[in-house]
């Protein structure tokens, strides 16, 4: 859709295939440097249709990443709330990865803590603050990013119908079960991200867990609001607390989080090696 957003209904059957073919390209989001322009509810009609097409073709839904979390990426990314976009079995990478930078465009790492959940959330799984009884597995992740807005203006429009920027994420295959969960794990508990053996950034205590709480809720009440539901053994990404980070160079990433593990990828200049 050309001009003011809200003006008239996004067209989707026009639009969903060429942002599919960009992206499949490592060019996404090319309409919205020809004047494409969407607000909030557009963004997501966008994003709903592409995936219905990365479904068609044999991908499949393995989650949700949940982005915008926290002051230092709405400031960065130029937004206000909390946005959400699908995660792709396609693109879960395990601990270890070589990734090319010439599959992402302008690619950006995130260091964050993922979930696994054992069922769908209910509303007492919130009524504590404690880690919400449904969580099966807490694991730290490297989250990939597309980092491109193409728009006079960045609009969370733009970021969303670009499925929130998200390119992908690399995981170990542990992190602490629910076996393991106590009260006070997150006391102490630490994420810290490393390029090259160089901090990056780091955050700890229970700033982790309300991240944890806060993003799940909101998006078990998004997508009940717009009908959909979350399952058990899905997989959400709850969202950074530090900055995002490009990559400019081969170099290796390195997320470490006590107690729930740690995660490796290295970045090369043009081997990609998947799952």
């Amino acid at each position: 859709m050309n001009g003011a957003a809200g003006s008239q209904m996004v067209e989707v059957g026009e639009l969903a295939a060429r942002q599919l073919k960009d992206y499949d390209s490592h060019q996404p989001g090319m309409l919205f440097a020809e004047g494409c322009v969407l607000d909030v509810s557009q963004g997501y009609e966008l994003q709903n249709a592409v995936a219905k097409l990365r479904f068609q073709r044999g991908e499949r839904l393995i989650g949700y990443k949940v982005g915008c979390t926290s002051s230092a990426i709405q400031e960065q990314l130029k937004i206000t709330h909390r946005v959400r976009g699908f995660l792709f079995d396609t693109e879960h990478y395990e601990s270890g990865v070589a990734l090319s930078r010439q599959s992402f465009d302008n690619l950006a790492i995130e260091g964050e803590l993922a979930i696994e959940l054992s069922r769908e959330p209910r509303e007492e799984d919130f009524t504590v603050h404690s880690l919400p009884s449904c969580i099966s597995r807490v694991f730290p992740v490297i989250e990939l990013h597309n980092h491109v807005m193409r728009g006079q203006q960045a609009s969370a429009g733009e970021l969303i119908a670009n499925n929130a920027i998200h390119a992908g994420f690399v995981s170990g295959g542990g992190g602490l079960s629910s076996n393991c969960f106590s009260e006070r794990m997150f006391d102490e508990a630490q994420l810290v991200i490393f390029r090259d053996n160089q901090l990056l950034d780091q955050c700890e205590g229970r700033l982790l867990l309300e991240t944890i709480r806060s993003s799940l809720k909101w998006l078990w009440e998004e997508l009940f609001r717009r009908g959909d539901r979350l399952h058990a053994g899905q997989i959400v990404l709850t969202g950074s607390v530090p900055n995002l980070f490009p990559v400019v160079d081969e170099c290796s990433i390195r997320v470490e989080s006590l107690p729930f593990g740690e995660v490796t990828a290295e970045v090369k200049g043009r081997t990609h090696q998947k799952r």
